[in-house]
């Protein structure tokens, strides 16, 4: 099968400039009390998306916006599993992918990138600085549904002026650099995602344990959604943004279509050489509907 359109580059500065400047640039550091937590866990964040939008998250990316559809993941992933956790708040729609292209590549990139493309820490930077756009009707401009050329021509112009201040009440307050397996499995045993960019490409049929073997290289944007720390084969759920089909054979733990389980080894290779993989935690999400009510009547 052919490949889908990927879209990551790898800007060493980059991300040397976002750990600088972040107050939580580290997940090791920062997240030291979880150290070990995920040893022989098994945690499976699309049951939190299921449980709470009833279906799976399955991105189809049409153009080279990979790092978006990633991060977007991440925001929807991390939301689910706040409310699942019992934070007082309420899913509205998915995460905008357009807006995170936009912000990353522009307000934060400088337009730097010629074609199609971002970069890791410049998504981080942006989802934490700039905020989220949901999939919904903003007056004239229409986000419900994903555009590839929205996409390119926000990536060339930035987001429109006008949205900003919605997007700013949406961030995602904590992005920390992630470097091996032992530290994803961690932070997803936690209920926190990690979005993965790598040249680490795969095969496009899962194995009898519905693993991926790791073939050729991607340039590209990912994030795992799944840990099974206790399976003679530990390692975490990848899922794509190729759609449902892109890949086929058997699966475990009834993962989402579109996703293959990656080895232990393979996701401390992706995570570690050219590091710009990122645990997300802290989105600022939407009021639960009776606290949201009681604002209104105020």
């Amino acid at each position: 099968m052919p490949l889908g359109p990927m879209g990551w580059e790898y800007d060493w500065r980059a991300v040397n400039r976002y750990l600088a400047e972040s107050t939580t640039p580290v997940f090791a550091a920062s997240a030291a009390p979880l150290q070990g937590s995920g040893e022989k866990a098994v945690r499976l964040l699309y049951d939190d998306v299921r449980r709470i939008t009833g279906r799976d998250i399955v991105l189809n990316q049409t153009v080279g916006d990979c790092v978006s559809q990633g991060w977007a993941q991440g925001a929807d992933y991390l939301a689910c599993s706040q409310i699942v956790a019992g934070q007082r708040e309420r899913w509205v729609a998915l995460c905008a992918t357009e807006a995170i292209y936009a912000l990353s590549r522009v307000e934060i990139g400088g337009g730097r990138i010629r074609g199609d493309g971002s970069v890791g820490a410049w998504a981080a930077k942006a989802v934490t600085q700039y905020g989220t756009l949901r999939r919904l009707k903003y007056g004239s401009l229409d986000l419900t549904t994903y555009s590839g050329e929205r996409a390119r021509l926000w990536g060339s112009r930035g987001c429109p002026d006008e949205l900003e201040p919605i997007a700013r009440e949406r961030p995602i307050k904590t992005c920390s650099l992630v470097t091996s397996y032992s530290q994803a499995r961690d932070a997803i045993a936690n209920g926190y995602p990690v979005v993965v960019c790598s040249q680490q490409g795969f095969h496009d049929q899962r194995d009898s344990d519905g693993f991926m073997r790791p073939q050729g290289s991607w340039a590209h944007c990912m994030i795992f959604i799944g840990v099974d720390d206790a399976h003679r084969r530990p390692g975490l759920c990848c899922m794509n943004s190729w759609g449902p089909n892109w890949i086929s054979g058997p699966k475990r733990h009834n993962q989402p279509d579109g996703s293959g389980w990656v080895d232990a080894e393979t996701c401390d290779r992706m995570l570690r050489v050219q590091p710009d993989s990122y645990a997300v935690s802290g989105f600022v999400g939407f009021p639960a509907a009776d606290e949201w009510a009681e604002f209104l009547t105020i």
